[in-house]
C-alpha cells in the first residue's frame, strides 16, 4: 500500500513539474492552444467591429451570438447535436492530415454513409440494436472501399489525393442520387427521400426536450479509439512519422506507402460512420440529402482548430457548433444574418493557418528551451 502511495506521489510530482518546467514538446502544445485562442479572440473582435456597421443594435447582436445558446435546454441540446457530425468529420480529417494527406473524401463519405445506413435500417429484416449495428458497419465498409481509390492512386502512382477525392465526391453524390431516385424513393413523401426509418432502428433521444440522440456516445467512442490508434499503436506511429517526414519513415524501415493507404481508408470510413449516425439520429427520420452535406469541409476546420489531435476534436466541434447555433439565434432575434458566422470561420482559419502568426513570440518561447530532467525522487535537477 505504501509503495502504491509513493508511486502516486511521484506521478503527481511529475505532472506539477511538467506544468512548471515544460519541455519543448509540452511548450509546443501550450503554444498551439494559445495561438488558437488568440486567433478566435481576434476573429470575434473583428466580428464585433463589423456588427457596429451592419447592425442597429450591435451589442445586442454580439450578446445573442455569444450567450443565447445557454439560455434554454433546447438550444444547448442543439449545440451538442450540431457537434456530433463535426466530431466525426474532424477526427477523419485529423487522421488523414497526420499522415500528410489532404484528402477531401469525407464530404462524399458522409453522403454515402448516410444513404447506406438508412437503406440497411429500412430494408434489412432485423430490428433495434442489431439493425443499427449492421447499418453502421455497412456504412463503414462501403465508404472504406471508396476511400481506397484515392489512397491507392496516391501510394502507387503518386496521383494528387486532393484532386482525386474532390472529383470522387461528386461521383459518390450522383451515384447515390441515382439509386435514391430510381430504386429507393418513397413516392408518397412528395420528395426525393427514402421511406421512414423504423423508430426502433434509430438512435434514441439522449436528452429529453431536445433532439440530441445517443449517437453522441458513438462519436466520443470514435474519438477515444482514434486517439489510442494514433498515439498507442505502431500503425499510428507510422502515420505520424510519415506525415512529418515521408523519406525518414522509409529509411527507418516503416511502410510509408501502407500508412498513406490506411490513413485515407480509415478517414473515409470514420466519415461514413458519421453520415450513418447523423441520419439514424436525425430529425427527419429518413434520408433526404439531395446535395453534399458540407461536413467534409467542416472537418478540416475542426482538424485545424484541434491541431490534428483527435482528443481535441470534440472541443473544436463544440466551439464551431456553438457559434453556428448562436448565429442562428442571432438571425432570429436581431437584424444580423446568420451568414456572418461564415466570416468568423474564415477569419479564424486564415489566422490559425498562417505560419507567421505569432511566430516571433514562438521563437522567444523556444529560444532558451532546456530539457527538464527528473531524478528518481521526481525533483528537478
Amino acid at each position: 500500500m505504501s509503495n502504491l502511495i509513493k508511486k502516486g506521489k511521484e506521478f503527481f510530482k511529475k505532472i506539477i513539474v511538467s506544468i512548471k518546467y515544460p519541455n519543448h514538446k509540452q511548450k509546443s502544445k501550450y503554444f498551439n492552444l494559445l495561438r488558437t485562442f488568440v486567433a478566435i479572440m481576434i476573429a470575434l473582435l473583428i466580428t464585433f467591429i463589423i456588427l457596429l456597421f451592419v447592425s442597429k443594435e450591435p451589442f445586442s447582436a454580439i450578446s445573442t451570438l455569444l450567450f443565447s445558446p445557454f439560455k434554454s435546454k433546447f438550444w444547448f441540446g442543439e449545440v451538442l447535436r450540431g457537434a456530433v457530425p463535426l466530431i466525426f468529420a474532424g477526427v477523419a480529417a485529423s487522421i488523414m492530415l497526420k499522415c500528410g494527406q489532404f484528402n477531401m473524401i469525407g464530404e462524399g463519405s458522409f453522403y454515402i454513409g448516410g444513404l447506406v445506413g438508412a437503406l440497411v435500417a429500412i430494408y434489412l429484416p432485423v430490428n433495434a440494436f442489431l439493425a443499427i449495428l449492421i447499418a453502421c458497419l455497412a456504412a463503414i465498409v462501403i465508404t472504406a472501399l471508396f476511400g481506397f481509390i484515392p489512397a491507392i492512386l496516391k501510394a502507387k502512382l503518386n496521383v494528387n489525393e486532393f484532386v482525386v477525392s474532390l472529383m470522387l465526391n461528386f461521383i459518390m453524390l450522383w451515384v447515390g442520387l441515382f439509386f435514391l431516385q430510381n430504386y429507393f424513393r418513397d413516392e408518397s413523401s412528395g420528395d426525393i427521400a427514402t421511406q421512414l426509418i423504423p423508430n426502433e432502428n434509430r438512435f434514441n433521444i439522449l436528452l429529453e426536450g431536445t433532439y440530441l440522440s445517443t449517437g453522441i456516445i458513438i462519436a466520443i467512442i470514435v474519438v477515444i479509439v482514434a486517439a489510442l490508434f494514433l498515439y498507442k499503436t505502431k500503425y499510428g506511429y507510422t502515420i505520424r512519422i510519415t506525415g512529418n517526414n515521408k523519406n525518414f519513415a522509409k529509411f527507418s524501415g516503416l511502410s510509408a506507402l501502407s500508412a498513406i493507404i490506411y490513413s485515407q481508408v480509415i478517414g473515409s470510413a470514420i466519415a461514413g460512420l458519421g453520415g450513418a449516425v447523423e441520419i439514424l439520429g436525425g430529425i427527419d427520420g429518413r434520408f433526404s440529402w439531395k446535395s453534399l452535406p458540407g461536413y467534409g469541409f467542416d472537418g478540416f476546420i475542426v482538424a485545424i482548430l484541434a491541431s490534428n489531435n483527435p482528443l481535441l476534436a470534440p472541443l473544436a466541434a463544440l466551439f464551431l457548433a456553438y457559434l453556428r447555433t448562436g448565429a442562428t439565434l442571432m438571425s432570429l432575434q436581431t437584424d444580423v444574418a446568420s451568414e456572418l458566422i461564415q466570416v468568423i470561420q474564415a477569419m479564424i482559419i486564415i489566422i490559425v493557418a498562417g505560419q507567421a502568426f505569432m511566430a516571433r513570440y514562438k521563437n522567444k518561447i523556444f529560444k532558451n528551451t532546456e530539457k527538464t530532467v527528473l531524478n528518481s525522487s521526481g525533483e528537478v535537477q
